[in-house]
């Protein structure tokens, strides 16, 4: 687990997480999450007093001792950032090293959800980009990727050195941060990048209106041919969910198949917040929380003789 120093000393160095994400490989991250973080545009979340974090910490002693004994290998902590003996800006915190090799392990404690991405020896590509990025940084021949499983599966993965694939992540890294950091030029825009962009534009200034350029025309016309396909497939769906429902009748479940199909009663409980209002008022605008947020939205902007014309 990363110290509280060390947690502000990643905005100066790319680490093996923000690898994965600056490839495209992360769930949790993505090139412009990364940028935002490094150029100090956005302030991570501390995430160190959450319960799954804090478990994570604990549980990871019991997966190195875990990989001993099935093993035989001796383990060492490494508390120190490991830093690229080239570029400054590439490091690494080791989960632990093995004594007597020049290997890495990196310990991993994964939900039982995930189960099938370990099945049949693979392993999540965004793991094993952080274990290569691990062996760029330090130079070493191998590295162990170790995941605990939803507490009943134990897996152990050897990803040995591989030169011409660790050339290439390097470059791809020195160009990610050369390009995109030290310029302060924000990185390719990714469709997991919502929030990031909600976060580094949370408000907008009211009445202020700017020009936009062709590649703004060309992606205004891609999403209304998206728009409209998704219509066309979500009546379709609609379409054939009626007809299910049609067989169904009165019947909670079906099956044909493989497949179990339900249409079941859902009693749920909403607060009827007309009833509140007119009832209570002033409880009603006791607890109102307002909120600003940002909407999305395209309007076509008709030419002025057109609309003119249609007053007529």
């Amino acid at each position: 687990m990363l110290t509280h120093e060390q947690i502000l000393e990643r905005r100066g160095y790319i680490g093996s997480t923000d690898s994965a994400a600056i490839l495209g490989l992360s769930r949790y991250g993505t090139p412009l999450s990364v940028w935002a973080e490094k150029t100090g545009a956005i302030v991570p979340e501390d995430i160190s007093g959450k319960l799954p974090v804090r478990l994570g910490h604990k549980l990871e002693q019991a997966v190195a001792e875990l990989f001993m004994e099935e093993t035989g290998k001796k383990l060492h902590r490494v508390n120190e950032t490991v830093f690229h003996p080239k570029y400054n800006f590439l490091a690494a915190n080791l989960d632990r090293r093995v004594v007597g090799e020049k290997a890495v392990v990196e310990i991993k404690n994964v939900g039982a959800f995930r189960r099938d991405e370990w099945r049949e020896e693979q392993s999540p590509a965004e793991y094993i980009c952080q274990v290569m990025h691990q062996l760029a940084v330090t130079g070493w021949d191998r590295g162990y990727l170790v995941a605990l499983i939803g507490n009943t599966d134990f897996e152990i993965r050897t990803i040995e050195r591989d030169e011409q694939a660790l050339k290439d992540l390097v470059n791809r890294e020195v160009s990610y941060w050369n390009d995109f950091v030290v310029t302060n030029t924000m990185p390719t825009i990714s469709r997991g990048d919502k929030d990031t962009l909600s976060s580094l534009f949370p408000l907008a200034e009211e009445g202020k209106e700017i020009q936009l350029d062709d590649r703004a025309a060309s992606l205004c016309d891609l999403l209304d041919g998206l728009r409209s396909d998704m219509k066309g497939l979500e009546g379709s769906i609609a379409g054939a969910e009626n007809e299910l429902k049609a067989m169904l009748g009165t019947a909670d479940a079906g099956i044909v198949g493989d497949r179990k199909i339900f249409w079941s009663n859902i009693l749920t409980r909403r607060l009827d917040s007309e009833a509140l209002k007119k009832e209570m008022p002033e409880i009603y605008e006791k607890f109102r929380k307002p909120s600003t947020y940002r909407k999305f939205l395209i309007k076509t902007n008709k030419p002025q003789e057109e609309t003119n014309g249609n007053n007529k």
